[in-house]
């Protein structure tokens, strides 16, 4: 709790439970994220727009992404992948403003995690595009690759989270998971995934697509992406 007494002022508590509004599994990226997005959060608990408007927001900016991505010059991906990151942050602001409001469902779990890989599904739609429109036949089996290994890895983990996670308590899916790499530690593909878990969020994705994306390197986290899905 924090307490709102004289010599604290409201603003000063605002300010100290908005610090406070991410999550214990939180990475260093997701923890620079939401710096970027505390005074948007600040801004919008005073409004009535809810959780799930801020998840469609994200998604509505990801089509956004797609089309530049779709381009396929390096402008166009740089724009591309500054909107992604947007739409990344829309994403933290998302379970920001559930968390401070109380309004943390199962049901916006799910839509958290439907609306996330919507968002892969269009952003590399759109670098397929663009990548054959610069380079030929050989993205569009890429594409295809990392789009079937992102369609498999939702069924995938809306499986593991709805058989490890409570009822009515999928958010607790990723305190579980990494506390049963932890517990098996000796063996060597739980260590890797232990180590290696952070890649797969959205929220360290984004950094990615914009450093391969100013580097003109987007085929190479095509082939990465397309391997580490499947």
């Amino acid at each position: 709790g924090v307490s709102a007494r004289p010599p604290a002022t409201l603003k000063d508590a605002e300010v100290e439970l908005v610090r406070r509004s991410g999550k214990v599994t939180d990475g260093i990226y997701s923890r620079f994220n939401r710096k970027l997005c505390r005074p948007a959060v600040r801004w919008l608990s005073h409004t009535s727009v809810t959780p799930k408007v801020t998840a469609f927001g994200g998604l509505a900016v990801a089509v956004l992404a797609s089309l530049c991505f779709a381009q396929g010059s390096w402008l166009w991906n740089i724009a591309g992948a500054a909107l992604f990151f947007l739409s990344g942050l829309f994403d933290e602001i998302d379970g920001m403003l559930a968390r401070l409001r109380f309004q943390e469902s199962a049901f916006g779990c799910w839509l958290e995690t439907i609306v996330d890989y919507a968002t892969y599904l269009l952003v590399f739609a759109g670098m397929t595009v663009g990548g054959y429109r610069r380079g030929g036949t050989v993205y569009l089996a890429l594409g295809a690759a990392l789009l079937f290994g992102s369609v498999l890895s939702f069924f995938a983990i809306s499986v593991q989270r709805k058989l490890a996670a409570p009822a009515g308590r999928p958010n607790e899916y990723s305190q579980r998971y990494l506390a049963a790499l932890e517990r098996d530690v000796g063996n060597p593909i739980s260590r890797a995934a232990r180590q290696l878990q952070f890649l797969l969020k959205k929220g360290v994705l984004v950094h990615y697509v914009l450093l391969f994306a100013v580097l003109d390197l987007l085929p190479v986290l095509l082939f990465l992406g397309a391997f580490g899905a499947n």
